[in-house]
């Protein structure tokens, strides 16, 4: 009787959605980009969130700090003008464009922030299985410690997360 729905269970085809988090470095992209596609799981079986935070982003009209509706037209606002004047990093392109190549479902968001706020809050938003983090590559003493972004999403993650070194110049 048990065995029965585990079988029906083991049969469910189940998502795997992978948040990953791109600032503006390309070789970080490439490398967090390249893990994903390396992963064992079916294309088919995995969405990736493409993550780029905006921080001290300015808006062009202060009043919208009043009434009810302020988050929602903020969005939008906030959308259009980073879709109108260009602002999306080539980071970000080159994560697009690995995917794209690929038969991978993904998805590029942007959001303004903090940045290790904003991710951890996406992550739970999104209920992402997994956070695939690009850092730098640093010194043997360097490597003891990890950048602010980096430390901050590792100690207050309630889900995995997965550290990718940027490529070296040699790759």
């Amino acid at each position: 009787m048990g065995g029965e729905d585990f079988t029906v269970q083991c049969q469910l085809v189940c998502m795997y959605r992978v948040l990953l988090p791109v600032d503006t470095n390309e070789s970080r992209a490439r490398a967090q980009s390249e893990t994903i596609l390396e992963l064992p799981v079916a294309a088919g079986d995995i969405t990736v969130d493409v993550l780029h935070v905006y921080e001290n982003v300015s808006t062009n009209d202060p009043q919208w700090a009043a009434g009810e509706e302020f988050t929602e037209s903020f969005d939008e606002e906030m959308a259009e003008t980073v879709r109108t004047t260009d602002r999306i990093p080539s980071s970000v392109e080159t994560a697009v464009d690995l995917f794209e190549s690929s038969d991978y479902e993904f998805t590029v968001h942007e959001r303004r922030g903090e940045p290790a706020v904003e991710i951890l809050e996406f992550a739970a938003g999104q209920d992402s299985d997994m956070i695939i983090l690009g850092i730098s590559r640093r010194s043997p003493v360097g490597k003891v410690l990890f950048g602010s972004v980096a430390q901050a999403v590792i100690l207050e993650s309630d889900r995995p997360v997965m550290v990718v070194p940027e490529l070296s110049s040699e790759s």
